[in-house]
């Protein structure tokens, strides 16, 4: 998991509970969150709310980084064929 407190990896199971408790109340770094995303080559994300405020922002930051926003069932159905076969 990229956590986008320390804007790390994380894989440790411990580590990555402190890094979500931590992002409800510490800034999130989601500029370079995406940053470090597009230099690993990751080309799809999804983002999991009621909003697809982070989806509009990834857009302003990448052009190469193609983001779903998943705000309910309908969406989610929608999105996971496409990930199932990657």
């Amino acid at each position: 998991m990229l956590n986008n407190v320390d804007v790390k990896i994380e894989t440790d199971p411990a580590a990555i509970r402190d890094a979500l408790v931590r992002q409800a109340y510490r800034p999130v770094r989601w500029i370079e969150s995406v940053q470090v995303m597009v230099a690993r080559d990751i080309q799809s994300v999804l983002e999991f709310g009621p909003g697809k405020v982070l989806a509009g922002l990834s857009k302003k930051i990448s052009d190469t980084l193609t983001v779903e926003a998943i705000v309910d069932a309908e969406a989610l159905t929608r999105v996971v064929p496409q990930f199932s076969q990657a």
